[in-house]
């Protein structure tokens, strides 16, 4: 049975994501230091509050509730999340196919020369998905 598709995200979001896989569980105003790590305008507590009760609402990331602040969570394991998003970015900008994204990256020459290499050994093990996504 296929599991049930992902609502999208924004760059924005998508950064939070990246940082909740590394770092969960963790409290606001943890994740608004992490946000802000490095940034030359900082995001404020309540535009984080809102980026967050969206990925919730999306079912991105859980919340918990019992400790006096909010502790957030990834509710969907990084690997499914990633997947997702790479899925709809190939939907979106390649038609689906997974051999044009792959050749967009080799003719773009965006990706190494040990990238490739290490891309012809997975093709060579069979360890790429046969057929379909």
């Amino acid at each position: 049975m296929a599991k049930k598709s992902l609502p999208p995200l924004s760059a924005a979001e998508q950064a939070l994501m990246d940082i909740l896989w590394k770092r969960s569980p963790v409290g606001v105003l943890d994740l608004l230091e992490a946000v802000n790590e490095g940034r030359a305008e900082p995001v404020t507590r309540n535009t984080l509050q809102t980026q967050l009760t969206r990925l919730e609402a999306k079912g991105w990331i859980s919340r918990d509730d019992s400790s006096r602040s909010h502790v957030y969570a990834p509710a969907v394991p990084e690997q499914r999340g990633r997947s997702s998003v790479l899925r709809e970015l190939k939907q979106r900008f390649f038609g689906g196919s997974n051999l044009a994204l792959v050749r967009c990256l080799v003719e773009s020459e965006e990706i190494t020369e040990e990238e490739l290499v290490e891309l012809r050994k997975l093709v060579r093990s069979g360890t790429v998905r046969k057929g379909g996504e």
